[in-house]
Parts: structure tokens; sequence; C-alpha cells
């Protein structure tokens, strides 16, 4: 009679749960305010559509996004409770709204970056300000033109790796040397055998208020490179398999061990470390004008309240900056110098506008028009954070209208909303030709394609390290100009945005963009 019961039991459970599943795809299917939003039916059913493409074909979502846009149209329902809008019109309506409209994060894109507490991790719009407004004087345009400085320094330690390069005659990693010189987040670290060490970068000093040299070491750049990689690669997987990471979490060290990557390992050790920066700060009376430090300034601010100080919060602030910054920025200068040496015209036409203009300030060579125009094209292709950072409005219904059919789409309160990266930079109608790397689109009226352009997001939610992030660059190519350097089994695939692990990622196979310096140019 148990044995019956029991059998009786377990059919009734699964029956249940049938019923409910069955439920779910018929409210999503049918009963869905996204209902109408046209699009592939398997993905409005299950987010597994989602997960196909970002997992198991890795990274490739955001391309079957744009093809989807071609066969549906502007708007298209891209998950059970998410919409992809291509309208580039529609950007302000999304991303800027205006200072009284309310702009939230999709909590379940945050959560799968396990950095709750960090500004990107506020998913309010109000916690989101309150959390920015505490860092903005620290990256705003008149810091950085102060940092402007360092920033030199770093540009002479790259001058001295070049004529060391080309007094051996040896090949550089031009991807591993940028980001170790554009590594302006916070802090970060990577294993060189068994000893855990931490990068050096302009922010490093700014942010914490000391300095390792990891420009001098190529290979601990190339490890740290790799770590982040290995890291950002995860985000994926987290996203879909949130429950994994709660296993391993659960598992012993020995156990746990087995079942993650190197490079993570390493990146929870940088955790850890971090952790032991920011305690160190915490603990500290230590508020001397030498020390600039943002975190000291942090922990000193009379206008944050307690719980925006805590070991925790700080911790995720440190790991945010690293994670969001530190390849992004450097590959927009990978990608400026690797299409300056594969057209020498482009190069020629910097190298004349360099020789003709004022002294190599950063205030002077921001007004290079040729210069800056490198600058937008590198940025446009290398599409910032790749990720489709979906915005919600909380408390209003948005609508969108398809410019052909004239078909309003209501999109409730609640519901994600976005626009990729590769979606704005590859439009064909502000971007002709948009894969050829081409700065003459940005001179003249092309300026005014600057609105179109998502690499450092919009709105209030926009990189609050863009400026420092375009200063890095223009500085850094303004240094391409001066020196006469060969790539080396080196081709545009290298480059090229293959793969979405929430940044560009090129072929999987990628050894980075490789070169030799010939000599320098006067």
């Amino acid at each position: 009679m148990a044995f019956v019961t029991l059998s009786n039991l377990f059919l009734a459970l699964a029956g249940a749960q049938l019923v409910r599943i069955l439920y779910t795809l018929f409210s999503r299917s049918l009963l869905s305010p996204l209902a109408k939003v046209p699009g592939p039916r398997l993905a409005a059913l299950t987010s597994w559509y989602e997960c196909y493409y970002d997992v198991f074909k890795p990274g490739q979502y955001v391309f079957k996004i744009k093809q989807l846009h071609e066969q549906y149209g502007p708007i298209v329902r891209i998950t059970p409770r998410e919409v992809s809008v291509s309208d580039l019109e529609f950007l302000d309506t999304l991303y800027s709204p205006g200072p009284h409209a309310k702009r939230n994060k999709d909590i379940e894109k945050v959560k799968a970056l396990g950095i709750n507490s960090s500004i990107g991790g506020a998913v309010e719009h109000d916690l989101h300000r309150k959390r920015r407004e505490s860092l903005n004087p620290f990256f705003s345009k008149k810091r950085v033109l102060n940092l402007a400085p360092q920033i030199q320094n770093k540009i002479s330690q790259l001058e001295d790796i070049f004529l060391t390069s080309h007094n051996i005659n040896g090949v550089i990693n031009l991807s591993d040397l940028y980001f170790a010189f554009s590594s302006e987040q916070v802090i970060t670290v990577m294993l060189l055998r068994t000893r855990m060490l931490i990068d050096n970068s302009v922010v490093n000093q700014y942010c914490f208020g000391h300095n390792q040299n990891v420009l001098a070491n190529p290979a601990r750049a190339a490890d740290m490179r790799n770590n982040v990689a290995a890291v950002l690669r995860g985000v994926k997987f987290n996203l879909h398999f949130s429950w994994v990471r709660s296993v391993v979490r659960m598992l012993p060290p020995s156990l746990a061990g087995r079942w993650v990557p190197q490079g993570v390992k390493d990146m929870l050790k940088f955790r850890r470390i971090i952790r032991q920066e920011v305690q160190q700060i915490l603990d500290s009376k230590d508020s001397s004008e030498n020390r600039c430090s943002i975190f000291v300034e942090l922990r000193d601010s009379p206008t944050l309240p307690a719980s925006e100080k805590t070991a925790q919060r700080l911790e995720d602030e440190a790991t945010l900056l690293v994670m969001a910054g530190t390849e992004s920025t450097a590959k927009s200068i990978c990608i400026a110098h690797y299409y300056l040496l594969a057209d020498t015209k482009l190069m020629t036409k910097l190298r004349a506008e360099l020789s003709a203009g004022p002294s190599a300030t950063l205030t002077d060579l921001d007004q290079l028009p040729y210069l800056h125009a490198i600058a937008l094209e590198a940025n446009r292709l290398s599409f910032g954070l790749t990720g489709r950072n979906p915005r919600v409005a909380p408390e209003e219904t948005l609508e969108y209208e398809n410019p052909s059919s004239k078909i309003i789409y209501k999109l409730p309160p609640g519901t994600p909303i976005s626009t990729s990266t590769l979606l704005a930079h590859t439009n064909e109608t502000m971007f002709p030709d948009p894969w050829t790397f081409d700065p003459d689109r940005w001179l003249g009226q092309g300026t005014e394609k600057k609105k179109y352009m998502l690499a450092f997001s919009k709105g209030p939610r926009q990189c609050i390290g863009m400026h420092l992030a375009d200063a890095e660059l223009i500085m850094a190519i303004a240094e391409m100009g001066t020196w006469d350097i060969e790539l080396v089994g080196t081709d545009e695939r290298d480059v090229r945005f293959l793969h979405d692990y929430h940044i560009a990622t090129p072929r999987l196979d990628s050894l980075g963009v490789r070169a030799r310096v010939v000599g320098r140019v006067r």
C-alpha cells in the first residue's frame, strides 16, 4: 500500500510539474504582454534558445539577434521576457530618456556578474545614482587632464619597450602590451608560477595609492589578460547555469578546484587580495594628501552612509572597475594600431597631422581631427561591452512604433529592452560598409554620428571611466605615429569581433596582435 501511495504521489507531482510547464509555455506564447512582438516562437517560449547560442554556439547570440532583425524587423522578442530594438532613433528613449525618467538594469544580467554591491551591480536607478555620484569626481574630464602626466609616464615606458624590441629584433605582442598599458581599472591580478602579483596601471596607482610595474614583464601581462578573458567567458555560463556556481561554492576546495578553470581560480585569489587592500584602507587612518586613492576618499566621504563603505561594497566596486575596463580600453588601442599598420595610407595621414600639429599635450592631441577620428573608429569596432545591456523602465510603459508598418508595440513596466553595440555600430545606414576601418566617416558632418555610439553606453549609466579611456587611447595613437612597426603572423581575424564574451572576442585560437619594430620615425 505504501508503495502504491508513493507511486501515486510521484505521478501526482510529475503531473503537476507538467501542468506548470504547459501553463508557462501557454502564458508566454499567448497571454504575455509581449505576445504580439515579432520573433521566433522558441525564443518566446524558453530561455534555452538564448542559451544555445550563448553557451553551446559560443558567444553567438548577438549575431543571431542581428539575423533575427533582418528577418522580423526592427523589434524582436529574443527571450520570454526581453525585447531587442535595432532602430537607432529609439536609443535616447531607451538609454537616455531625460532627468526624470528612471531606467533600471535587468537583475538577471546583473546576477551573472556576481558583483552586486558595485556601481554596475546597482539594479535600481536611484541606488546607481547614489553610487555614481560618489565616484563621478574621480573620473571627470578635469581629473583626467590632471592624470595626463601619469599616462605620459606609461607612454615613455612604451617607448622604451619598442626601442628594446627594435634593438633585439624581437616580436612583441601588442595585445598583451596594451592590456598592461591601459589597465585603467583599480587593480588586477595575475599568476606567475605560484605567486600572486598585483599589477600596475594608471588608475591602480590612482585608486589604491601604490604602483607595481607590469609593463616591464610581458609574461605577467599575458597571464593577466588570459585570466580576465577566462572570467569573462564564464559570464554567459553563469547567466544560464547559476546553480553550478552555487554547487561549486559548497564543495571542499580540493574538489572545487577540479571544476574551476585556472584563470577563474587566479581571479578568485585576486578578489582576496582586493579584500585585503580594501580592509587595510578601511582600518587605516592615513588620509595624507600624498596618498592619492579613490578608496581612501570614499572611506572619508562625509556624504556616503556607512552601508556604502563596507568592505564587501568596496571590494565589489574594485572588482567591477577591473573587469569593466582593462580589456575594453586595451582592445580599442590594439584595434587602432592594427589597422594603422595594415593600411599604410591611414598611418601616413596620421603622421602628416601629427607633424603639422602643436605640441603633444593631451589637450592639443584631442583637437586633432584625424587622430580623434581614428579613436572614434577604434571605439566603434571594439564595440565596448558587447553584452546586450538591457534597460528596464520600472514605472512607465514604453511605446515603439515600427516605421514601416506603423504598428505600435506597448512594452509594459519591468520589460528588459536592449540594443546591442553590434546592432548600433554595424548599422549600414549610419555606418556604410560597417566592418571597414574608415576614420574618414567621422570627419566633417560625420561627428553627428557620435550619438549612435554605444561603446561607452549612453545616459546616466554611461561608462564612468570613458574620459580616462579616451585619454589613454588618444595618447597611445599619437605614439603609434612615431614608430615604424610591421605585423608578424597577424590578420584581421585577430582583432575582429567574432564572439560575444562581454567584450568583442576574436577567433578563439588567436595569439593576439604580434609585430616587429623596424625603427623610429622622426
